[in-house]
């Protein structure tokens, strides 16, 4: 067996140690409080007032070096589904035509992948799933953060996004034609960074 030259091992830590360095991962915890998801339909042909959730809970984590090592994980409970009109609320929430509460209490987004990234303008592309009454789609965001002064773009731990998807795939088939297919949704996201003991 071949003795490992002092010259040799030294190398080797070294390559070692500059690969544990490139990667400088750090967490956010999302802050309810500050984030909030809205969302618009339209209702023979007019655009609907905006409904909004609540008490979004989720985790931002990203390599500060690398632009496109991200992980998104967002989850916004049901039931903090608010319209204001309490008749709209609680068919949406009650009929079982359109979400589902009681049986699917959680909607959730996790991302796979970051891309186009324009750190000029500061936009980006973050491709991912969205599951809504149990049932997982495909979905991309059109993203855009406040400032990129470092390497990953989430770097900052908020972004503000833009997303669409048809209700009917999720199950919620009742009155198309009167009321839109379409759900356009806008998302502010606020994160806080986790301590390093505790984050990645």
């Amino acid at each position: 067996m071949m003795a490992w030259h002092p010259v040799w091992l030294s190398v080797l830590l070294m390559m070692m140690s500059s690969v544990a360095l490139a990667e400088r991962w750090v967490t956010y915890t999302i802050d309810p409080k500050a984030t909030q998801i809205k969302f618009h339909w339209t209702y023979m042909g007019m655009l609907s007032p905006a409904g909004q959730f609540s008490d979004t809970a989720g985790t931002i984590v990203c390599d500060l070096d690398k632009p496109d090592a991200v992980r998104v994980d967002v989850r916004i409970p049901v039931k903090t589904l608010k319209t204001f009109m309490p008749v709209i609320d609680s068919t949406l929430l009650g009929s079982g035509d359109y979400f589902q509460p009681e049986q699917h209490p959680v909607m959730r987004f996790r991302s796979s992948e970051i891309m186009h990234i324009d750190k000029e303008k500061r936009e980006f592309s973050l491709i991912g799933e969205l599951t809504v009454n149990g049932i997982t789609k495909p979905v991309i965001l059109s993203a855009k953060v406040p400032a990129s002064n470092q390497g990953n773009p989430l770097s900052s731990g908020a972004l503000s996004a833009t997303t669409s998807f048809r209700r009917s795939e999720f199950g919620m088939n009742k009155m198309l034609g009167i009321v839109g297919d379409e759900m356009k949704v806008i998302l502010q996201v606020r994160a806080q960074e986790v301590p390093p003991e505790v984050g990645y």
